[in-house]
């Protein structure tokens, strides 16, 4: 954990480098919730549904909106760089039907992407700022628009709910999934032992925007509530690396040193057969929250980290999977 929290503070300051991009949580498919969502003067579309790609300083939409006219399918994108690009009426950035943009302006406002759209419309110009918003834990995402013209200005404020065609629970009779049934506990409902010697399986995990370690044996030593990890790491971003970190799962608040001595608060709690650590801390004047959840495989051989980052420079994850010898 503590090598995660040097490694998560470091990584953010290379995403703060210019030409370095934030993750999004706009990234996925998104169903327009009409009954949250506000069109002010104009005609609610019958549904509606949004693809967004953010990879890097890349934007990308992709819409279907079936509206009493019919369905219109539809697209952006752009560049996050804030820079203001004149389009060409064959561009194919921008696919809008029958308006031609003639300018457009991509750049981020925190977590969200503004896209500023131009166009010539009846003879004037009409601009249209998309403002779009993820929510803190990325099921919701808001489209606000505002549109101004010689003729007319408008407001709308469109809602979309994340798409999630998998179903998690398990109903009662059937088997639960390996997964499921490592949060399963008989007896008193204890939360389970993560107590071993743990290595790294590189091939099975993810480390997002951080490149992982060349190695990595964690020894963990789980006499609740205290929890001790020891961390023995060779190579990756922050080089050699043997520390030990101990936390509390009773709720009680624990202190750390991250990068360049920054102060790190802990606290840790079970969630079902889920160890959750939650860390603050700040770096370069912005504020930092890191989520580590460790969770046991059904069989016990198995140890599973994940990882989310939120800052203001940007959010991202990482999935280290374990082993035990």
């Amino acid at each position: 954990m503590h090598r995660k929290l040097l490694a998560m503070l470091f990584g953010i300051a290379l995403l703060a480098l210019p030409g370095r991009a934030q993750d999004s949580k706009l990234n996925g498919t998104w169903k327009l919730d009409a009954a949250k969502s506000n069109f002010g003067q104009f005609p609610p579309p019958t549904s509606e549904t949004d693809t967004i790609t953010v990879t890097g300083n890349e934007f990308k939409q992709q819409f279907t909106s079936v509206t009493a006219r019919g369905t219109q399918n539809g697209s952006r994108s752009c560049t996050i760089d804030g820079k203001e690009v004149d389009l060409t009426p064959d561009d194919t950035r921008v696919q809008l039907g029958a308006i031609k943009l003639s300018k457009m302006q991509c750049s981020w406002e925190g977590k969200a992407v503004v896209f500023l759209e131009t166009a010539n419309f009846n003879g004037g110009v009409l601009t249209d700022k998309l403002t779009f918003s993820p929510s803190d834990d990325g099921k919701t995402m808001t489209m606000d628009s505002h549109i101004t013209s010689a003729t007319m200005n408008g407001d709308r404020k469109l809602v979309y709910d994340a798409a999630d065609a998998s179903a998690a629970a398990s109903p009662s009779g059937m088997t639960a999934t390996p997964g499921a049934a490592a949060m399963i506990h008989t007896g008193s409902g204890d939360p389970p032992n993560l107590s071993g010697t743990w290595k790294l399986n590189i091939s099975k995990s993810d480390f997002g925007a951080i490149p992982g370690p060349a190695s990595q044996t964690d020894t963990i030593e789980d006499n609740e509530p205290s929890v001790k990890i020891a961390e023995d790491q060779k190579g990756g971003m922050m080089g050699d690396l043997n520390v030990t970190t101990a936390i509390s799962t009773d709720g009680k608040e624990t202190t750390s040193k991250g990068m360049g001595d920054a102060e790190v608060k802990s606290t840790a709690h079970w969630e079902g057969g889920t160890l959750v650590v939650n860390s603050k801390t700040s770096f370069q004047g912005s504020d930092i929250t890191i989520k580590d959840s460790y969770s046991l495989s059904a069989d016990g051989k198995t140890l599973t980290e994940k990882t989310h980052v939120e800052s203001g420079m940007g959010n991202f994850d990482s999935t280290s999977v374990y082993d035990k010898q």
